[in-house]
Parts: C-alpha cells; sequence; structure tokens
C-alpha cells in the first residue's frame, strides 16, 4: 500500500500512514470546512490497509502496528470521523492483528483525556494515553 502524507494545517490535521514503517499517526488541528471530504479517503485507506494485513498476518508475517493519535483540537463534526478511525481500529484488533493506539494529550487539556477514554470505553480497547509536557 501507498503510504499517505498529508502537511497539517491550521484547519486539518497532519497525517503520516506508513505501512512499511507500521506506523499511523494523526494529529494537531481539525476544524475542516468538510470533515467528511478529509476523512473519507482515510477511512477507505484504512480499510484497505486491514484487507492487506489480514492477508499477511494469516501468512504468518504481522508486525505490531502503532497508532498514534496526536489532536491539539478537534470540532464536532470531526468527532465523528475520529470515531469511525477508532471503529476501524478495534475491527482490526478484534480480527487478530497486533495494534497499540497512542492517546496523546497536552498535559493541561484534561478535556482531549476524557475523549481518548471515552473512546476507548465505548470501543472497548485499550489505549495508552501519554501526557505531553510543554
Amino acid at each position: 500500500m501507498k503510504p499517505i502524507k498529508i502537511k497539517g494545517t491550521s484547519v486539518s490535521p497532519r497525517v503520516y500512514f506508513a505501512p512499511n514503517e507500521n506506523l499511523l499517526e494523526i494529529g494537531g488541528y481539525s476544524r475542516p470546512e468538510n470533515a467528511r471530504d478529509f476523512y473519507n479517503p482515510l477511512i477507505r485507506w484504512l480499510e484497505g490497509f486491514k484487507k492487506s494485513h489480514l492477508k499477511r498476518k494469516n501468512s504468518g508475517d504481522s508486525e505490531p502496528i502503532t497508532f498514534k493519535f496526536k489532536y491539539i483540537y478537534f470540532n464536532s463534526s470531526s468527532a465523528k470521523f475520529i470515531f469511525d478511525l477508532v471503529l476501524l481500529l478495534s475491527q482490526i484488533i478484534k480480527d487478530g492483528v497486533p495494534l497499540k493506539i497512542y492517546w496523546y494529550f497536552d498535559e493541561d487539556d484534561e478535556e482531549m483525556k476524557e475523549v481518548g477514554e471515552e473512546l476507548a470505553e465505548m470501543t472497548k480497547i485499550n489505549f495508552n494515553f501519554v501526557e505531553v509536557s510543554h
């Protein structure tokens, strides 16, 4: 699969999906004018990644995958798509693909930590919480 590399802006997050490194990362600000247009290609890519990783897993070649959420801020329309990403990650885990999820939050942003905790609870998957100090 081809990697996805999108530079972050003041309204859209940085995306670094590098399957050859088993690293998927998204973060920054997420308040695009049309969240659907931004996130749907990422969701489709992740669905394809899931299929290709299941094939690799079945052939005995499955390295652990790391997914890092490093949001500074996201609006309510982005939240729905972030939830969709987490749901897809939970399906990947349930299919037996090793996956570690990291949720980064600023030490002064208890709300961002709580959002991660709620996502983990709703999807019944473990998040590794990483407090970032400035």
